[in-house]
């Protein structure tokens, strides 16, 4: 592929979802090639969202700003990951342009709500159409850029990223070798209306990073008992999700998450994530779906806050009861969607003003 006729300071921008993982990936057979321990399979959310514009420029050097922060390629920066991943990009398309790239949440970054995975899914996007001047999905195909090729680019990025690049439940299957993984939508976003209720108890960045305690997971003893039984709990999982059964899926997802967060505070070096309010939290679900018939499960990413999954036809009187126990807590209503978008124009032409959720 070569350069694409868009003219230098064409913008293209997309906009690609979060989601939460229903069964997790945690360790990684090699972190150099983001091969995953196990399976994964995930609801793409709606509100929560990355929304990321770039366009060709002269020169060699890219820029990139997020949320107005103009952020640096050191090797010991944080974002010197974006940077490799722009590189990683030009070389599969055999281009050599720069890029100006701008950036921005919807929702909190580096707190546990998979902003890496919409952050990484959006980049790849933005950028591979400021490339090659293409924003549909079948040009893209015919330009060698499947929507399976770009979730396999965006997870080199950020694993979770590869699943943000499709709509509905998605499925991450780790497969026998590294080049047999696959990325696939199971069941679209309308095959069941399911609603997430992400109660943030903290907002900042986390102290040990998902990279690291992936890393930690094969020190932890609880480690091989949890590979041992993914497949059968992902088959658990889908057939609750073909079945639109919530109390069946969220039976495992609570189990899914604790299974974990177990292994995570038992890696070596150990790394815990569930704070006090956190656990009283948890505590509180289950006693309310025990005795107050609240319909609603939990889910907990890598990080404090939680993911409270129930059928959108109960999400109303799920955060009423929230609200009412937990008034301090905020929290940030969202739902199952049909993946990103993109487009040509700026962020602020196809949006308007970007305010958080």
């Amino acid at each position: 592929m070569i350069d694409s006729m868009a003219p230098e300071n064409m913008t293209f921008t997309a906009s690609a979802p979060s989601n939460i993982a229903f069964v997790k990936y945690w360790g990684k057979r090699d972190a150099a090639i983001q091969w995953p321990a196990n399976d994964s399979l995930s609801m793409t959310l709606t509100r929560c969202r990355t929304i990321t514009s770039a366009k060709k420029i002269p020169g060699s050097r890219d820029i990139f700003r997020f949320e107005g922060q103009e952020l640096t390629s050191d090797r010991k920066s944080s974002s010197h990951k974006v940077f490799e991943h722009l590189g990683r990009l030009r070389e599969e398309l055999r281009v050599t342009s720069a890029l100006d790239i701008t950036s921005q949440n919807t929702f909190p970054t580096a707190c546990g709500i998979a902003s890496s995975a919409s952050g990484f899914a959006a980049l790849t996007l933005a950028a591979t159409a400021a490339l090659t001047g293409e924003t549909e999905w079948d040009k893209l195909a015919v330009l060698g850029m499947p929507r399976q090729r770009l979730a396999h680019l965006a997870r080199m990025g950020s694993g979770s990223a590869g699943r943000s690049i499709f709509g509905g439940f998605v499925h991450w299957a780790a497969g026998d070798t590294a080049n047999s993984q696959e990325i696939v939508e199971i069941c679209p976003s309308s095959h069941w209306g399911l609603s997430d209720l992400v109660i943030v108890f903290s907002g900042h960045s986390k102290h040990t990073s998902s990279s690291d305690a992936h890393k930690a997971a094969w020190g932890s003893p609880f480690f091989p008992a949890r590979l041992a039984g993914i497949h059968s709990r992902m088959e658990r999982v889908r057939a609750a999700i073909k079945s639109r059964n919530i109390e069946a899926l969220g039976e495992q997802i609570e189990s899914d998450a604790l299974e974990m967060h177990a292994v995570a505070m038992t890696g070596t070096p150990a790394a815990n994530y569930i704070q006090e309010d956190t656990a009283r939290f948890l505590a509180w679900v289950r006693q309310e779906r025990s005795t107050g018939g609240l319909p609603a499960w939990f889910t907990i990413d890598a990080g404090p806050n939680v993911h409270l999954i129930c059928e959108t036809n109960a999400y109303a009187s799920v955060a009423k009861r929230v609200a009412e126990a937990w008034p301090q807590v905020r929290v940030i209503m969202d739902q199952i969607g049909p993946g990103p978008t993109l487009a040509r124009g700026t962020a602020k032409e196809l949006f308007g003003e970007v305010t958080n959720v």
